[in-house]
């Protein structure tokens, strides 16, 4: 696959975020996708199939300031599909931004967490 067959991957599965669209998200991921967030967010644990990646993203902030965050996620794409991802975050600012006014602190504050989180 050529980088810019990769890149309209990459572009399509933001759009998906955008427009909440689940269904095209799902397309998007390999069945055992891995994700990935930082280990210092309160919400670390690696997710290893397409599953837990759209169970287990996306809630609701806690408070109504506004969020602004700077990210960077490398894909690695086979097939037309996102078979691994890295989300690459300010993690201080996220934590004292969403989760610390979400009474948020630690992983185990942390209620969507897959039950066995050594799944990566």
């Amino acid at each position: 696959m050529s980088g810019e067959a990769n890149k309209a991957v990459a572009r399509r599965y933001f759009q998906a975020i955008e427009a909440a669209d689940y269904a095209a998200i799902e397309g998007l991921l390999a069945d055992e996708v891995r994700f990935r967030l930082p280990p210092s967010v309160p919400d670390f644990a690696p997710l290893a199939n397409r599953h837990d990646v759209l169970g287990n993203r996306g809630r609701a902030k806690a408070s109504a300031a506004d969020y602004e965050n700077h990210y960077h996620f490398p894909f690695v794409i086979r097939a037309r599909k996102i078979a691994a991802f890295h989300e690459h975050l300010d993690a201080l600012y996220a934590v004292r931004a969403l989760f610390e006014p979400a009474g948020i602190v630690a992983p185990e504050d942390v209620t969507w967490l897959p039950e066995a989180s050594g799944s990566g």
